[in-house]
């Protein structure tokens, strides 16, 4: 079956009783291990994806390191990317999940999905990241700003060990927000959002592994790109991003020590 675009979507009339998938391997091989019967493929200037799309809801997706398993249900979308540019054998460096949520009809529904997702990854051996810019602050305090109010200031990841309320959750959740792992140099990402229009209320959850050296190698060149460029157009970036850094940490501090106050923690990065 062929969409508009020419994408081959998934055959629902093909047998697949689960997908299987890790980080690491070259993408070829780990899309026939996977145990669809076939992707849509693509490459971007040497960007390369695989993709399933229109997924039944009975098929889940387990992240197989051992240790580290992750399963997800129902999805709609399952993407695994490589790139031609890291020379490492095309191996697979971010692997895409998008859920279907054409259940989740109240915000109750959706809180208990996305809790029983962060529950996989408190069982397992995974740790909470904190980015360098981020306060390390546990509980109601990775909510708030400065000043107490449920707005954050740096749009840091929430504390998954902590359950919003749900005043709390539509609050923030409409705001779209993330939780974040770190384990054996992958980052786990799972991003929830939700819009409540005349279509109603829909949410969009996506979880994401990405391999942690390079993100943080495309991130550091992304970073030095813009502050080159900006200096050479002359908007003196680099001393602008180093007062930026500066403020930040100070900002930092100040959240930490008022979690300390109401009774949170800090915790070790």
């Amino acid at each position: 079956m062929l969409c508009a675009a020419g994408i081959v979507y998934y055959l629902k009339s093909n047998y697949m009783a689960k997908i299987q998938f890790d980080l690491g391997g070259n993408i070829h091989e780990t899309a026939k291990r996977s145990g669809a019967p076939k992707f849509a493929t693509r490459n971007v200037a040497g960007l390369i994806s695989y993709k399933l799309l229109d997924l039944p809801p009975e098929i889940p997706a387990t992240y197989q390191r051992l240790g580290y398993e992750i399963t997800a249900i129902p999805l709609f979308a399952f993407t695994l990317y490589a790139d031609t540019e890291n020379n490492n054998d095309l191996a697979v460096e971010t692997a895409s999940l998008q859920f279907s949520t054409n259940t989740l009809k109240s915000h109750e529904l959706a809180k208990a999905f996305v809790e029983n997702l962060i529950g996989q990854f408190q069982r397992g051996q995974w740790k909470r990241f904190i980015h360098d810019l981020c306060p390390a602050v546990t509980g109601r305090s990775s909510l708030l700003d400065e000043t107490g109010n449920l707005n954050q200031t740096l749009s840091c990841p929430l504390d998954p060990t902590y359950r919003l309320s749900m005043e709390d959750w539509i609050s923030m959740i409409g705001r779209t927000q993330d939780y974040q792992w770190l384990g054996d140099d992958v980052l786990a990402t799972l991003t929830v959002g939700f819009s409540n229009d005349i279509r109603g209320l829909t949410y969009s959850i996506r979880l994401e592994f990405q391999d942690f050296s390079i993100k943080n190698r495309r991130d550091s060149d992304r970073t030095l790109h813009v502050l080159a460029e900006g200096d050479a157009a002359g908007r003196h970036r680099t001393a602008k991003r180093a007062k930026e850094l500066v403020e930040a940490r100070i900002r930092i501090k100040r959240l930490e020590e008022n979690a300390i106050e109401r009774g949170d923690t800090v915790v070790p990065r």
